[in-house]
């Protein structure tokens, strides 16, 4: 609580009005400690509505000239020009001054926390699409186009598996393949990277497509020993997918891990068919990207997702940031689904 000293000059007499004026909840409460004659005190509660009167600071108001166009009833002024009268004091222009700076402040926090709840609201939204999308043990079930792959002499089926759930067997068949397929893109670097796509490998969030030779195709033709070693071993394994839903720039994607093919069926457009199939679960699960990393010194692997897919480097990859002094040796890459996400990603 304040107190401000407020003096009013009017034609024939000066009038000394002391107030306490106090914040409460739908307004301000004016309590006069002295004034002179009912309509002063009518007068200076007007006052203090139109100014909605600052009361974080004691102000004192000096008016020097006569009210213009107000009726005088002895030496009390009224009329309906007082508002028009206060607007052009300096009271009113500091006070104006105060109130826009303490309302910017207080329309500034109140900004921020709508956004806050806004930006909580989308999260939310986005945690709860991905933990769906988790929920769902095997994203190829409801896609049953894409169990198969017969085209150009290849005959392959194709099943689901989670990171949490791989056996020996096929920690192993990745470790290998991924050796064979990614030593020579990473270079130097390979002994680092091997240790850091072992742990990724066996995450429970890692979500696995394994795509198997068929054995009963007529290409396939197995001995009676071949065929009972692969149906104990999977050894007809020929490639895999690796994928996560994952949050980039506040948007929901999956991204692709790897995609990793046998040479003996690369070239026959399995490939294609399994990236169909990625954005296929991508949308089937509300992601709004596919997005992927590449080898820069992988450059079938850049043609194959730019030229071929109709990838695009994404706004988050090191090549678009523009950082001085700071060179990578891959790319992001990126295929969006709806224009929100555009923004953020490409």
């Amino acid at each position: 609580m304040k107190e401000a000293v407020i003096d009013i000059k009017l034609p024939r007499r000066i009038l000394l009005v002391k107030l306490h004026v106090t914040h409460v909840e739908n307004g301000l409460k004016v309590r006069f400690l002295h004034f002179c004659i009912a309509e002063v005190r009518t007068m200076i509660i007007m006052w203090c509505c139109l100014l909605n009167f600052i009361y974080d600071k004691t102000i004192l108001a000096y008016i020097t000239k006569p009210f213009p166009n107000c009726m005088m009833f002895g030496n009390i002024v009224v009329g309906e020009n007082l508002y028009n009268f206060v607007a052009n004091q300096s009271l009113y222009l500091c006070t104006s001054a105060k109130r826009s700076s303490e309302e910017n402040e207080i329309a500034g926090h109140a900004q921020k926390r709508i956004k806050r709840k806004e930006a909580l609201e989308r999260k939310k939204i986005v945690d709860e699409l991905i933990r769906v999308a988790y929920s769902k043990k095997d994203h190829l079930s409801s896609l049953p186009s894409f169990h198969r792959y017969c085209t150009n002499g290849l005959s392959v089926y194709l099943e689901s598996g989670t990171g949490d759930k791989l056996s020996s067997f096929l920690k192993q068949y990745i470790q290998q393949l991924l050796k064979v397929n990614m030593e020579g893109p990473f270079g130097s670097e390979w002994p680092t990277e091997e240790k850091v796509k072992r742990r990724e490998m066996v995450a429970w969030e890692a979500r696995y497509i394994f795509v198997y030779r068929d054995p009963n195709s007529a290409g396939n033709k197995m001995s009676a020993f071949e065929e009972r070693r692969n149906s104990i071993m999977r050894s007809s394994i020929v490639g895999f997918i690796h994928y996560r839903f994952v949050v980039e720039e506040e948007v929901p994607v999956l991204y692709l891990y790897e995609l990793q093919l046998d040479a003996r069926v690369q070239g026959k457009g399995l490939g294609k068919f399994l990236m169909q199939l990625i954005e296929a679960i991508a949308k089937q699960n509300g992601v709004s990207a596919v997005v992927l990393t590449v080898q820069k010194a992988n450059l079938s692997a850049m043609k194959f997702y730019m030229t071929k897919l109709g990838y695009n480097i994404s706004a988050m990859s090191p090549s678009r940031l523009h950082l001085t002094g700071f060179e990578t040796n891959y790319e992001i890459l990126c295929k969006v689904f709806d224009n929100k996400a555009k923004s953020a990603l490409e």
